[in-house]
């Protein structure tokens, strides 16, 4: 799936004016350039719109992908929701987990923004991790630190209600406020479709969760962006067992 998208060659990638390569990628970081160009040059070069479908779930693993340019998302259609799992931008990778194990394809993948990708053939990739241990080594703790975000989705999915998992997704986004008031901002404000991907439930439990916040005062919606003016208030509403919502009422609504 994608095959329509594709470009043939490396050139014809490059002439979207991005310096297109794979050096900024964390796993090639301890190869020399010579073994990197090897990996660059056994790559397909894909040239990709956004909202486009690269591969669905129960696809085959036909590729390991690097982005260069763009972002893209992975999710996975539940019971009528869209489960976010990750986003990757450049200098990331994705797809590597099928081409391991050569099992189908485990969660979606869309185009956010326009993309600049290289696909790794899979017996390429794989004769490369056997060529080049430091490839392998970084892939092995690129690994690991999926293991632990995953562990962690996990609990957060098992211990907090839908609420508190559309309050941590509104604390992830946060950044103090530049004036140093010490209040912290989302920019821009997300949609509620974005955030229930995220949070793992419905556009209509985010709407609701973000009222009570406002209702109650804790955050306010201004020129473009969330105000939160009490984050430590509102980790302690995310992790609280038991916790109630802003305003007297149960958390999850």
């Amino acid at each position: 799936m994608g095959d329509e998208a594709t470009t043939t060659g490396r050139q014809e990638a490059e002439d979207v004016g991005i310096d297109v390569g794979l050096a900024m990628c964390d796993v090639f970081k301890d190869l020399t350039g010579e073994e990197r160009r090897t990996v660059e040059r056994a790559c397909r070069w894909l040239r990709l719109p956004a909202g486009h479908i690269l591969f669905r779930h129960d696809d085959p693993p036909d590729a390991v992908y690097f982005v260069a340019a763009g972002l893209v998302r992975a999710f996975l259609p539940v019971d009528g929701l869209e489960v976010n799992y990750a986003q990757f931008g450049p200098g990331e990778m994705f797809g590597e987990l099928a081409a391991i194990d050569g099992r189908e394809r485990s969660a979606d993948i869309v185009i956010v923004t326009d993309s600049v990708l290289a696909a790794c053939p899979r017996p390429q990739f794989l004769d490369f991790l056997g060529r080049y241990p430091a490839l392998a080594l970084r892939l092995l703790v690129r690994l690991a630190t999926v293991i632990r975000h995953s562990s962690q989705r996990i609990a957060e999915f098992s211990a907090l209600t839908d609420v508190q998992r559309v309050y941590l997704e509104l604390l992830r986004l946060a950044n103090p406020d530049p004036s140093g008031d010490g209040r912290w901002v989302v920019r821009p404000v997300p949609l509620h479709k974005d955030m229930a991907g995220w949070a793992a439930t419905t556009t209509d439990v985010v709407g609701r969760a973000l009222g009570h916040l406002m209702k109650a005062g804790l955050v306010q919606r201004r020129q473009g962006a969330l105000v939160i003016h009490d984050r430590r208030r509102l980790e302690i509403m995310a992790r609280e067992v038991g916790n109630r919502g802003p305003a007297g009422e149960p958390l999850n609504p």
